[in-house]
């Protein structure tokens, strides 16, 4: 976190970082118990990280290592493979030891990955305080599993039908602390409620909870496991030279023993100098600016590297559940409320310094206007609609008898037909990708490019890829193009096609496409033209990617927004084409680029029938209207905004509390989903079918007999919502 935040304020030139992390958020340590115990809200221990890698300049790959090959430069990811690196930085924590030993027991959650590990207690708390009891233990008396312990007594409240004992296998709880501190320590178990029993040996879980170094059981509703830590698996697994522990040793430039470019720090790794610093926060903390100092240098090949030294003496502070904090320094220990006070001050003000955005404080766009926005990559960078409408106009389109749909006439793809067999669709879409992660935009783009297919009522069977890289080292070349084809061929799998070929080429800039090519349905294709007066305009999938895309790219969208428009993007169209089909809809189109106004428009003119829109019917993805509030637009806003000049927006629509709905209408959408007229008569099993196959649909609308006229009215809202992602 450090490393991103200095980054954020000096951007290196010429070298390229990416940060690999399993979420988008990673949560603050020092949080956790208090969250458990109630005293913070969900978001308070959080911290973006993803914000943090974009407000750094850094690609972002939500992925966990797998391997490490320090021979080749190499990380192996569990999901988009080989990830080559020149500069390696290692931070990627301890786990419990014996993890392995408790897997397959529901009833036992190990403290690490705490995210993890927080979700799962918090939702077997929840359940037992249901249900009126819960027995829990906690194993493992350092000061992790102590503050678990004591937020846990905090959770479940006193109550005769509630327990929670702390186990530990040594003589002593909080080992390596001083006299005092065990003792206050112990003595406030006993005060709380805790039974507090030490010296049992060796913990084994069991089904009933876990056995002792005596064989005796103790029940148990819940298990903690937060032993001692030992390395994650694949770091000795590496050939990386590592303690018996299995941690990275490290000289005092925090590099890897042997290793002139590979760093550690934190949890995973010990100091070789220094093998008895403990594993503590404060200690991570302070190697920051020391590893972000050596990683520049290193990376650039300027300036002398430092050493860490750590500090023998360091303040601690344990929550006991209540708002109270034990404190404990050198020989002196004390507990109260100031030392909550202190404690919280410090958490609070480290989780700040990482400015999270946050959806109650929005940032603005620095200069307030869209003009400033970065280009947009995906569907946000299409050719503005009047100017690829007004070359259409003038290109004669080939005759060939196999068009039946083309250029004479254009739709969202072309129908192609042949003798005896069934119509062929067929489509080709490409854009530059508009996040760092390859694999995802691969996705993305596979089910973008198969939406005109589901629009003209196919189904797509095959797809080529168009890949252009800009010149690179072929190592860094070939792991993005792997990711690429490999998150698309997954797409395809899912929608029933095959990624059959393509062709790649070296350009200026990166574009991914694919050509898609369909089997048409034996009634005939969808069109843009069949919409009738009387006909309900229906959405499905929500409005807004391109505003929360524009404002993730500068590290200013929270990770949960991002998150719900990653997944509705992810969803393909096949769902919702085949209830439009069997409902004998005839009049269907995708929205993407031109936003749900100019695809609209595309209808009216195709159909030579008039719109109108009631804004309160809009659906929209978390988060996109407060970041349009804010003064948030994608960089092709201006463009789809002009369409709407023409539009005759209702008095009651004015009003600066719909100001934003206006604005949703012209949002460019990446994959966003299909805009359907639908017959008053087939409107109930649209929606009955529409919510039976897990598909979000809104009627935002009815088809007029106004010739090309989009009336835009604040109107009521009907909506059927049942998205198959909790959105």
């Amino acid at each position: 976190m450090h490393v991103l935040r200095m980054l954020a304020r000096t951007a290196l030139e010429g070298v390229e970082v990416t940060l690999v992390s399993p979420r988008r958020t990673a949560v603050y340590t020092g949080m956790i118990p208090g969250w458990l115990a109630g005293l913070y809200a969900d978001d308070d221990p959080a911290i973006d990280v993803a914000a943090l890698a974009a407000r750094a300049g850094a690609a972002f790959l939500p992925d966990r290592v797998r391997a490490i090959d320090p021979a080749r430069r190499v990380v192996e990811l569990g999901l988009r493979g080989a990830l080559p690196y020149d500069v390696l930085s290692l931070d990627v924590g301890a786990r419990p030891a014996g993890t392995e030993d408790v897997r397959g027991f529901a009833h036992v959650v190990p403290i690490k990955p705490i995210e993890e590990a927080a979700e799962r207690i918090g939702r077997l708390v929840d359940r037992a305080r249901e249900a009126g009891r819960m027995s829990a233990v906690v194993v493992g008396g350092g000061a992790g599993g102590a503050e678990i312990a004591f937020a846990l007594r905090t959770r479940l409240a006193a109550g005769a039908r509630s327990t929670v004992t702390l186990l530990e296998r040594d003589a002593e709880v909080l080992a390596g602390a001083a006299p005092r501190a065990r003792r206050l320590l112990a003595q406030l178990a006993g005060r709380y409620g805790i039974a507090l029993r030490s010296g049992v040996g060796p913990v084994a879980p069991c089904e009933r909870g876990v056995r002792l170094g005596d064989g005796a059981v103790v029940e148990a509703d819940l298990v903690v496991w937060a032993t001692g830590a030992e390395g994650q698996p694949f770091l000795a697994a590496s050939g990386l030279a590592c303690d018996a522990r299995g941690f990275l040793l490290v000289d005092d430039e925090l590099r890897c023993i042997g290793q002139r470019d590979v760093f550690a720090a934190g949890d995973c790794s010990v100091l070789r100098s220094a093998p008895w610093v403990p594993r503590a926060g404060v200690h991570a903390v302070r190697q920051g600016p020391v590893l972000t100092h050596n990683l520049v240098a290193t990376a650039t090949g300027r300036g002398r590297l430092r050493p860490y030294r750590p500090q023998k003496r360091f303040l601690t502070l344990l929550s006991t559940g209540d708002r109270r904090a034990l404190l404990s320094r050198g020989r002196w220990a004390s507990h109260g409320r100031r030392w909550w006070w202190l404690k919280d001050w410090i958490d609070r003000r480290f989780v700040a310094r990482h400015a999270p955005p946050r959806s109650e404080r929005l940032r603005p766009p620095p200069s307030g206007a869209a003009a400033a926005m970065e280009p947009c990559g995906g569907c946000a960078a299409k050719l503005e609609a009047d100017v690829l409408a007004g070359v259409l106009c003038d290109v004669t389109p080939g005759a060939h008898e196999a068009v039946a749909i083309g250029l004479a006439a254009p739709d969202d793809a072309a129908v192609l037909r042949y003798d005896g067999g069934r119509d062929v669709v067929t489509t080709i879409d490409a854009f530059p990708p508009f996040l760092s992660d390859p694999r995802t935009v691969g996705e993305i783009a596979a089910v973008n490019a198969a939406s005109d297919v589901f629009a003209m009522g196919g189904e797509p069977s095959a797809a080529l890829a168009l890949v252009a890289l800009p010149e690179a080292d072929a190592r860094g070349a070939a792991a993005e193009l792997r990711q690429i084809l490999e998150g698309a061929s997954a797409a395809f799998a899912r929608m029933g096609a095959a990624l059959a070929g393509g062709h790649t080429v070296q350009a200026p800039a990166r574009l991914v496409g694919f050509w898609v090519h369909g089997m048409l349905a034996r009634d005939g294709a969808l069109t843009k033209g069949g919409a009738r007066p009387g006909d309900a305009l229906v959405l499905t999938k929500p409005l807004g990617t391109a505003v929360i895309l524009a404002a993730a790219r500068a590290g200013e969208c929270p990770a949960r927004w991002v998150d719900a428009a990653l997944d509705a993007m992810r969803e393909d169209n096949g769902a919702a084409a085949r209830v439009l089909r069997t409902a004998g809809v005839r009049c269907c189109t995708d929205v993407s680029g031109f936003g749900l106004a100019g695809h609209l428009v595309e209808v009216l003119r195709a159909s030579g029938v008039g719109a109108a829109l009631r804004l309160a019917a809009l659906p929209a993805l978390p988060g996109a209207l407060e970041l349009l509030e804010a003064g948030w637009r994608s960089s092709a806003h201006a463009a789809t905004r002009a369409l709407l000049a023409g539009a005759r927006v209702a008095d009651e629509a004015r009003a600066p509390a719909l100001a934003a709905r206006v604005e949703l209408l012209c949002d460019p959408q990446t994959s966003g989903g299909l805009l359907a007229a639908v017959p008053p008569a087939a409107l109930p099993d649209v929606l009955a079918g529409l919510q039976r196959a897990g598909v979000l649909a809104a009627v935002v609308g009815e088809v007029t007999d106004e010739r090309e006229v989009l009336r835009v009215a604040a109107g009521g809202e009907q909506a059927v919502a049942a998205p198959r992602h909790r959105l």
